[in-house]
């Protein structure tokens, strides 16, 4: 689980990152960013029902990406909201190329 201060909750401020971000592709999942004005970097997971129709494979795909996202926080700039909005592929890749595709994804962002 993401601490709070970690999570991008608000309706408004995800709109805001969708209309306004720089987008970022993968094969398994695409990454939307601003810069925001707080001292803490914040994330949103969008798992839609066309990667599955089960709860239980969402849910699961929003825990390893959660994983990987706590793995990495450290090493994440300040002041950025982040998007992640998956694609179907996401539901079979190994745990290691998620982890691989969203460094790859932040150092072409160069954050």
């Amino acid at each position: 689980m993401l601490a709070k201060k970690h999570r991008l909750a608000k309706n408004k401020d995800i709109q805001n990152v969708l209309k306004r971000g720089q987008i970022y592709f993968s094969p398994f999942f695409n990454i939307k960013i601003l810069e925001n004005n707080y001292y803490n970097s914040r994330f949103c997971i969008v798992v839609s029902t066309n990667i599955s129709k089960k709860a239980v494979i969402r849910n699961s795909v929003k825990r390893r990406l959660r994983a990987v996202i706590n793995k990495n926080i450290t090493n994440i700039s300040q002041n950025y909201d982040l998007v992640i909005l998956t694609k179907p592929a996401v539901t079979i890749a190994a745990f290691k190329d998620l982890e691989k595709t969203f460094e790859f994804l932040l150092k072409k962002a160069k954050i």
